[in-house]
């Protein structure tokens, strides 16, 4: 026997030159800090909960309720990821691992004394390899369809070649357990892009997206109308969403833009009919070594949820970057305890209005900020209240890389809240009793 296992082992040594593999190691370490937020329960994603506490005594009508809930917190996300390709790049194989949103001291995640905790996940799981003159994925992969509908990771298959892509992914599998029931409840999505350079400096992209699962309707027995306005949560429903959509750039000498317009149309458990649409736009301009950009968008929201038509746009899955918009409402540097991941406000959509300035200090600091004027689509409506102003905000920022790969940032924002954010206060008396502010940090090594 350890013959054998000796003359297998010469035969592993002796294979290995002739194998040719190319082997690359990468990583993100990420330290993130929310070092202060004066209302933090406002940062628990799904658009928050109430940010200001009910008086201490219900039966005093003259005691204002707007105490603040504020609190820190420290997180760690880490991912891993190699590749392994033969030498002539014709088969590569990516596998990642990230520990992700573990805050300093929560023992449940691994967090605590002694650190012991599950806390690994697998993050991408694919093989990618040349086919027919273009390029084929198969596996879990980064999902890259807009930033502003679609961005997180999917298992699937992707295959591009030249300026063409198409792409069949699965969100999630329902299991048929019946011989008489429908086995396509599953939630697959098949996707087609075509990009074109009409000029040197233009890049304009066509691309649709069918998602669809033969599901369950309101009909059906304990199925109520969904309330998820997220596609990726409306799990073991009929639906038929149809995303068409166009997304570029351009740059002109100092002169930049850039644009994301979406359709949506569709019908939702055999009894709402979606009808969303999606307007963004950047346009900006260098300024010696400063970027001056106003941006600009509007996510469509719905103004009756009772009409069977679903008039808000709906993403898929995404993380909206709140270091190019809103710093308040959207995941900042702390990838973790944000108000809302996807470009709007429940089913109300979003009307938002940003200037921001961005200057390069010297090669290893930046410094911008901003400032913004927010809204809903369609009002925000509590008690016998509606609104759809959200406010003024101010945001600050700035980046060193202290080292090559490493970089110290630190963001701030406040939002002087107007009335629709008296939506999430405790005595909805109709006017917002309490601005927002947060202050996050991160150090970040990337490899």
């Amino acid at each position: 026997m350890k013959k054998v296992l000796l003359a297998l082992l010469a035969v592993l040594i002796f294979a290995v030159p002739a194998m040719a593999i190319d082997f690359a190691f990468h990583g993100d370490f990420s330290n993130e800090f929310r070092l202060y937020s004066n209302q933090a329960n406002f940062f628990t994603g799904d658009f928050g909960a109430t940010t200001t506490r009910a008086a201490d005594d219900p039966t005093d009508s003259a005691e204002i309720a707007d105490d603040t809930t504020s609190d820190s917190f420290a997180s760690v996300k880490y991912r891993l990821w190699t590749e392994i390709a033969t030498d002539d790049g014709a088969v590569k194989g990516v596998f990642a691992v990230e520990i992700g949103g573990i805050h300093f001291g929560d023992k449940s995640r691994g967090g605590g004394f002694s650190g012991d905790g599950v806390n690994v996940e697998t993050r991408w799981a694919y093989t990618d390899f040349a086919l027919a003159g273009g390029r084929l994925k198969v596996g879990l992969q980064p999902v890259k369809i807009n930033k502003f509908f679609w961005t997180e990771t999917a298992t699937g298959v992707n295959y591009k070649i030249g300026n063409f892509e198409a792409a069949w992914y699965r969100g999630y599998e329902v299991y048929n357990t019946s011989a008489d029931s429908n086995d396509f409840k599953d939630l697959d999505a098949l996707y087609v892009r075509y990009n074109v350079k009409p000029a040197n400096d233009v890049k304009v992209g066509l691309f649709g997206v069918w998602e669809t699962s033969d599901g369950n309707t309101v009909n059906d027995a304990g199925y109520a109308a969904p309330t998820s306005n997220y596609a990726k949560k409306l799990t073991g429903y009929d639906l038929d969403l149809y995303t068409l959509g166009v997304d570029g750039g351009m740059t002109a000498g100092n002169l930049f833009a850039n644009w994301d317009l979406m359709y949506q149309t569709g019908d939702l458990a055999e009894e709402f009919d979606f009808g969303g649409y999606f307007v963004h736009f950047d346009v900006g301009t260098k300024v010696g070594k400063g970027k001056l950009t106003y941006t600009f968008w509007y996510a469509s929201g719905d103004d009756d949820s009772t009409d069977g038509d679903l008039d808000a746009f709906i993403a898929t899955d995404c993380d909206t970057k709140g270091s190019d918009s809103s710093i308040v409402l959207f995941e900042g540097y702390t990838s973790d305890n944000y108000f809302s991941a996807v470009p709007y406000v429940q089913d109300k959509g979003l009307i938002l209005n940003r200037i921001g300035y961005d200057h390069k200090m010297s090669d290893k600091l930046t410094v911008g900020a901003a400032a913004l004027y927010l809204m809903t689509a369609e009002d925000v409506e509590y008690a016998t209240y509606s609104d759809d102003k959200i406010g003024f905000e101010l945001d600050a920022y700035a980046s060193y890389k202290m080292y090559q790969n490493l970089e110290l940032a630190i963001q701030a924002g406040y939002l002087a809240a107007d009335d629709a954010m008296d939506f999430y206060e405790a005595d909805n008396d109709g006017n917002a009793d309490e601005d927002l502010y947060v202050i996050n940090s991160k150090i970040r090594y990337k490899f």
